[in-house]
């Protein structure tokens, strides 16, 4: 069988990229690294020659204007999407980007309806790594129907930044849509407790989001800055036939760990939650070490041969995201319930 070729294009090969994306894009049959730009004709050169492009670009403009490429991965910072991103879909281009999809709003929703009014180009983003290994048994027990109706979720989060966009991000496919929010944050009169992964002070702080989504159920998002490394995150679902709790290993970028990783059950009446087994049919998805295999899925989306997995975000996702995190921060200001668009 004839394997269409993939010509790809990047703008913005920093560190996971080169780590990450890109090797995975070059162990899939088919796929040509064409072109890349970094932010200087000498990093552009060095990405080049270290990860097998054919050739380096000057200026990210260079990519967006090859003939000999067919798909762009865009991999520079939130604040420059909307300047980069509408040009690669203006000039036919298939997109996937990393970070969170705009800045602002207004600029995720400049890129949405570009993207909408190209329906034949692929346009992803590519999700936050959190409970991406995770993904395949959450989403088949819940359409086993393993707890039921969904009533309510608690979302427990320990990290040194607050990072609540890629907790709704999971929150938001395993669960479904976010009608209303109250937002709370207090912050501590105490030491920094280290330093974040940007080398900053890390602020003492315990963040709450109550949300009603369109089900019906509730969903807590419980963040803290303060709590010890013994603190589980974790993610609790309570439903009308049972409960499933699910604790998450560490994802790619991260070299924390916890004490306790896995899913946990129990059925309505059970005293005491039990480890769930891995269903063979889905084993070996599971257990893949890097979790939903987000480059195949980019490639094989543009070939046509099928759509991405669910937890590789469309644009419309990170609109809804940035729309709930605007009600988030409005309702944390106001101290009132707040609705999102």
């Amino acid at each position: 069988m004839t394997i269409q070729t993939v010509r790809i294009g990047y703008i913005g090969a920093g560190k996971f990229s080169r780590s990450r994306l890109l090797p995975r894009l070059k162990s899939i049959p088919g796929v040509e690294l064409v072109v890349v730009a970094n932010s200087t004709p000498e990093s552009s050169q060095k990405v080049a020659q270290e990860m097998g492009f054919a050739r380096s670009a000057k200026d990210w403009r260079e990519v967006v204007q090859a003939k000999d490429v067919d798909a762009i991965v865009v991999g520079t910072r939130t604040a420059t999407h909307p300047e980069i991103c509408l040009p690669v879909l203006e000039a036919g281009k298939h997109l996937l980007c990393m970070n969170a999809i705009a800045p602002d709003l207004k600029g995720a929703m400049a890129m949405l309806s570009t993207s909408q009014a190209r329906p034949n180009q692929v346009a992803l983003v590519y999700p936050a790594q959190f409970y991406m290994r995770e993904e395949i048994l959450m989403q088949w027990l819940l359409q086993q129907n393993y707890v039921g109706k969904v009533l309510h979720v608690f979302d427990y989060w320990y990290t040194r930044f607050f990072g609540l966009g890629s907790q709704f991000e999971v929150a938001n496919r395993w669960f479904g849509e976010h009608t209303r929010v109250l937002g709370y944050r207090k912050g501590f009169e105490i030491a920094p407790r280290g330093q974040d992964h940007h080398a900053r002070d890390v602020r003492p702080e315990s963040n709450i989001v109550l949300a009603e989504l369109a089900s019906g159920a509730t969903i807590t998002y419980l963040h803290s800055t303060v709590a010890g490394e013994s603190a589980l995150s974790r993610f609790e679902v309570y439903g009308d036939l049972g409960t499933i709790v699910c604790y998450p290993k560490p994802n790619v970028t991260s070299t924390d760990a916890q004490a306790k990783v896995g899913f946990y059950g129990a059925k309505s009446g059970d005293r005491e939650l039990q480890p769930i087994a891995v269903p063979t049919e889905i084993k070996a998805a599971v257990e893949d070490p890097l979790g939903v295999p987000v480059e195949a899925d980019f490639i094989a989306a543009v070939r046509g041969q099928k759509q991405a997995s669910p937890a590789v975000s469309r644009f419309i996702d990170g609109v809804r995201l940035m729309q709930f995190a605007n009600a988030w921060r409005k309702s944390s200001e106001s101290g009132a319930w707040c609705a999102v668009p």
